[in-house]
């Protein structure tokens, strides 16, 4: 039968000298299968003992097999069956001694068809990062569980781009991750929209959020800019009667370098009534002349006093107290103030890169120093601000600064909203809102004292 176990010989075990032959260990211990068997059976029985079993070359290995029939072989079928001659002839020999090379080479090709596919997985991995820069791959584990329905392990390249909608709040927009003790989350610092578990699957993603991202961070600084800078800042404030002082403030109150207080006139005043010459805050006699008052300024200036640089800003800038003008130093001391904290350095430099003086003409850092005053309480700035949208058509944005100008007192402001709502840009419900909010800030900043003093002339 051909199914039958079969024995080789007892001779080509113990056969005198064998020839040396190219196998591999494991050809040379592993037995025989059984279609081998049944091959090397059928041609003992059709070939004679001249189609027998070669003892001194290969036992059990090389069998002579009728022409036209295929030769299966111990580990794995060749691409192509092996023809050997029923009668044993120089072809056949030919035919057995190139065997062990054919097998061989079908190992040589299925190790060079594992190098290809580990290039052409580098070769992917490496185009993926390239695009979308290094991401989370999947462990070797989780690879090796990935199967195709071919036996080779999946592409790693798994990463996502789809942002993940359910439980946002939870997980990575890019991959899915949920947040632990061990993962973090971050929010995305600029629309707080999403959140990720690190700067890979952030970067991966900013192709898709892109888009939604400006547009919510646009939002988020509109609504930090109207939202902020509702209120007066302290320095407004008299520091005598504690309330705030009526706009223009340069008309109704004075700055006293001995402190670099800005003191209401009805505080003055009063002062003066009670037999007080001084500084009605820091009891220190006023400068003579030009050249004290540098000297009180220059003092604090020393003791990097913000206003007090700003001041001295302002003196070269417009060339006053016996200074000659000097723009470019006025901006230098500008921005030192700045930096120190001083809201009215960052109007004044607002004002310097908009009218080009001191620097290059600039009217986008004119903006953005206005907008940094702005929301900090200043209220000229908030103003120039409605301006600028007004002059560009941005009717809305435009009468929203008007209206917060106007309620902290304001007087041109709410001349700007009339003439908006007499040119149909602005509501008549806005223009009356300006109205009440303009009345309420005149009512905070009146006193008896600065009625007082505006009666006497001051």
């Amino acid at each position: 039968k051909s199914d039958e176990a079969f024995s080789p010989p007892p001779d080509h075990r113990s056969g005198p000298a064998r020839a040396p032959r190219s196998v591999h260990a494991a050809d040379r211990d592993s037995p025989a299968p059984s279609g081998f068997a049944g091959a090397a059976l059928i041609a003992r029985s059709r070939c004679g003992t001249e189609g027998a079993i070669q003892a001194d070359e290969r036992p059990a290995r090389s069998v002579v097999v009728p022409r036209g029939q295929a030769v299966v072989g111990p580990r794995s079928l060749p691409r192509r069956p092996l023809l050997l001659s029923a009668e044993g002839s120089n072809e056949g020999e030919a035919g057995r001694k190139k065997a062990p090379q054919r097998s061989l080479r079908s190992d040589s090709t299925q190790t060079s068809r594992g190098a290809e596919e580990r290039r052409k997985a580098k070769r992917q991995r490496w185009r993926h990062e390239r695009r979308f820069g290094r991401g989370r791959l999947p462990e070797r584990s989780e690879a090796r569980r990935e199967r195709t329905k071919h036996g080779r392990p999946a592409s790693p390249i798994t990463m996502s781009c789809v942002p993940v909608v359910e439980h946002g709040d939870e997980v990575c927009a890019n991959c899915g991750k949920y947040g632990s003790d061990i993962i973090k989350l971050k929010n995305c610092t600029a629309c707080r929209l999403v959140k990720y578990c690190g700067v890979d699957c952030q970067r991966a993603h900013r192709k898709q959020h892109k888009k939604a991202c400006k547009q919510r961070a646009a939002e988020l600084k509109d609504e930090q800019l109207y939202s902020q800078g509702r209120e007066r800042p302290e320095r407004d404030f008299c520091p005598i009667c504690t309330l705030p002082i009526p706009l223009p403030m340069k008309e109704n109150s004075g700055l006293n370098p001995c402190c670099m207080k800005q003191i209401c006139n009805g505080c003055s005043v009063a002062a003066k009534k009670r037999g007080m010459f001084d500084c009605a805050f820091c009891r220190t006699p006023f400068p003579k002349n030009d050249v004290d008052s540098l000297a009180m300024i220059q003092a604090r200036v020393g003791k990097k006093d913000p206003e007090a640089i700003n001041f001295l800003g302002e003196q070269y800038f417009f060339g006053q107290l016996g200074l000659q003008r000097d723009t470019q130093k006025g901006v230098e001391l500008y921005t030192e103030a700045e930096e120190l904290g001083s809201i009215n350095a960052l109007f004044n430099l607002g004002n310097a890169y908009r009218l080009g003086e001191g620097v290059q003409k600039d009217k986008a850092k004119a903006i953005h120093f206005y907008k940094t005053a702005a929301m900090q309480g200043h209220v000229l700035a908030r103003h120039n601000l409605g301006c600028n949208e007004a002059h560009k058509g941005n009717h809305h944005r435009a009468v929203r600064h008007f209206l917060i100008s106007v309620k902290m007192g304001y007087e041109n402001s709410i001349k700007a909203i009339k003439e908006m709502f007499m040119e149909g840009v602005a509501t008549k419900e806005q223009y009356a809102e300006a109205l009440k909010g303009y009345q309420d800030a005149l009512e905070e900043t009146k006193s008896h004292d600065r009625d007082e003093a505006k009666r006497l002339g001051h």
